[in-house]
């Protein structure tokens, strides 16, 4: 019988608790091609975008289905920490775990987290809140009478939950935030996170990242994150930089930044070479 991808969540998170990077590709093209492609690559996960990008349930049902052809883990980013049929959605059909943005307290997160926890056993379920629904996924074999078990006995080990800091307010609540059972990784959004501290006003983007207050920000959000066991994640692809502070599970790449440059890439030696043969 075959196993499903969240099966090898718990591993997946011991792996970056004990010091190993994971390395991950958006998707926000929303296309299960590309999915397919970018896992099939090697990315360790690739992160839906559920949050900017054009993913209704079917479309989410199929880039699941192909981020898990592809051989990768594949995390979902909701709309929120008030998404409760988004959350509950992305793991229902298969999703090994997700990334709540734009949340500004401990409270916002711990509802968020709520929303992905079953209030049985396992981290998160004091407080858990997901309802146990049918199995809809192939990726769970066993029908009904397997629910059973994956509900009271694994369903909550093998669901990863990352919150985004990128509010000022979630900076100044990271201890509280670290601090909340069941979730997983706190990731920086560095462009929201300098924004709303103020900083790209102040000194301009991409400035504001080697401001030394963007600095401190990040220094802090990756002590915090081990002091209290928690994995500490960012949208940067500097990895020398980000795993020397801390950072173990960071997205590096994106299906439409790379199509962009690549394509830029191509078509200037295109047009060199026109130019060259006298043609245009």
């Amino acid at each position: 019988m075959a196993v499903p991808s969240s099966a090898g969540v718990p591993q997946f998170k011991k792996d970056m608790l004990d010091g190993k990077l994971k390395m991950g590709c958006a998707v926000n093209t929303s296309s299960s091609l590309v999915a397919e492609l970018c896992a099939y690559q090697g990315f360790d996960f690739i992160l839906i975008d559920a949050q900017h990008s054009a993913v209704n349930p079917e479309t989410l049902r199929h880039l699941l289905t192909a981020v898990h052809a592809g051989g990768s883990k594949a995390i979902v980013r909701v709309a929120g920490h008030l998404d409760r049929p988004g959350i509950q959605q992305a793991f229902d059909l298969g999703a090994d775990g997700i990334l709540i943005p734009c949340s500004r307290t401990a409270g916002d997160i711990k509802q968020g987290v709520s929303c992905a926890k079953y209030p049985t056993n396992g981290p998160g379920s004091e407080g858990g809140s997901r309802s146990v629904y049918f199995n809809l996924r192939p990726q769970l074999p066993g029908g009904f009478g397997k629910l059973f078990d994956y509900v009271t006995k694994e369903g909550n080990d093998r669901t990863l939950v990352a919150a985004q800091i990128e509010t000022k307010d979630a900076l100044e609540n990271i201890e509280e935030i670290c601090q909340i059972d069941g979730l997983d990784i706190c990731f920086i959004g560095p462009g929201d996170l300098a924004t709303d501290m103020g900083l790209s006003r102040e000194v301009g983007m991409p400035a504001c990242f080697a401001d030394e207050r963007f600095k401190a920000a990040e220094k802090k959000i990756a002590d915090t994150c081990k002091k209290y066991g928690k994995i500490a994640g960012y949208w940067n692809s500097d990895i020398p930089g980000k795993t020397e502070l801390g950072f173990r599970f960071m997205v590096v790449d994106a299906d439409i930044g790379a199509l962009q440059m690549k394509l830029a890439e191509n078509l200037a030696k295109f047009k060199e070479q026109r130019a060259t043969a006298g043609c245009e």
